[in-house]
């Protein structure tokens, strides 16, 4: 079983250009340190637009054929809530939410649909009783980039109730458009010391950035992460990585590391099929058993998200 632990599908009017915009700056720096070229912000657009199966696709189709060429057996999928930073975009965080909890639905045992959610929001706990209670999402993703501290009390009503449905949240760490310090590994752990019976997620291990800090987040016991965005990584520093991943493996245990890629952007970095291969079939002198990688490409997300 491999699940790929961060996804998220794309639609028409799904984000605003200013957040595109940074992204794909973001990537193409990347993009042109590993391949030794001078690729443009247009450049990386295009490249973006240009893959097969196409990004835009709100219902998934795409990403269940780029899931099967990769031997990927399930994806935990979820848009992110920007609004707070970029505006409303045209279409609605709800509906895109709603989206994702359809093509689930449509793709039945293939994906499983997270909420994305700011707890700032007046309606926050109304959007999440109906993404829950009517929808069948899975859980929650919080992007504290878009302006809140995930240890502030304004997001306790969310995480109480996350508790009560017994789903995880997953919350963004590391490099973002903006607030970097609200996405520190050791504010995560903060909810999950004060929530001991919620299972928190650490979105992208801290990305590079804080690659070091969130082992020491790992140890606290309801505490996971997903290492999706470390294809750069990977691709620049292929030994440093894998000596980064037995460290969080021998620090955390491989029931708290998940495998996952951060669709679309990474992917025009290295293919999904890649970078499964990378995980299950490392070439590297660092030693990891089967076991260890069994839990890493899916029983850990297995028992995070209860897909069984």
């Amino acid at each position: 079983m491999i699940i790929d632990a961060h996804m998220h599908l794309s639609g028409t009017g799904w984000v605003r250009g200013k957040y595109l915009r940074f992204v794909w700056k973001m990537y193409v720096t990347e993009y042109n340190r590993v391949h030794h070229t001078n690729k443009t912000v247009d450049d990386f657009k295009d490249m973006l637009t240009a893959m097969k199966p196409s990004v835009v696709d709100p219902e998934g189709d795409g990403v269940i054929e780029l899931m099967d060429k990769a031997g990927v057996d399930k994806a935990v999928i979820f848009p992110v809530d920007w609004e707070a930073v970029t505006g409303p975009p045209k279409v609605p965080v709800r509906d895109q939410n709603k989206a994702h909890a359809d093509a689930a639905k449509k793709h039945k045992g293939r994906f499983v649909p997270v909420c994305a959610l700011n707890p700032t929001r007046g309606d926050a706990l109304d959007i999440a009783k109906e993404a829950i209670e009517d929808w069948g999402m899975k859980g929650f993703y919080f992007m504290p980039a878009s302006g809140f501290r995930p240890d502030d009390p304004i997001c306790f009503p969310i995480y109480e109730k996350c508790v009560d449905w017994k789903v995880p949240v997953i919350i963004h760490s590391g490099k973002e458009i903006a607030h970097w310090d609200y996405c520190h590994p050791f504010r995560i752990a903060n909810v999950a010391l004060m929530y001991p019976e919620l299972k928190v997620v650490i979105g992208h291990a801290g990305t590079r950035i804080y690659r070091r800090e969130v082992i020491e987040a790992g140890i606290v016991p309801n505490v996971y992460m997903d290492f999706s965005e470390y294809q750069g990584f990977w691709r620049l520093q292929p030994d440093k990585f894998y000596h980064w991943l037995r460290d969080v493996i021998d620090a955390c245990g491989p029931e708290k590391v998940m495998f996952g890629s951060g669709f679309p952007n990474p992917n025009v970095l290295t293919p999904e099929a890649e970078w499964v291969k990378a995980i299950k079939e490392p070439k590297t002198d660092v030693k990891f058993t089967k076991e260890e990688l069994d839990w890493v490409l899916g029983k850990s997300a297995e028992a995070v998200f209860d897909t069984k």
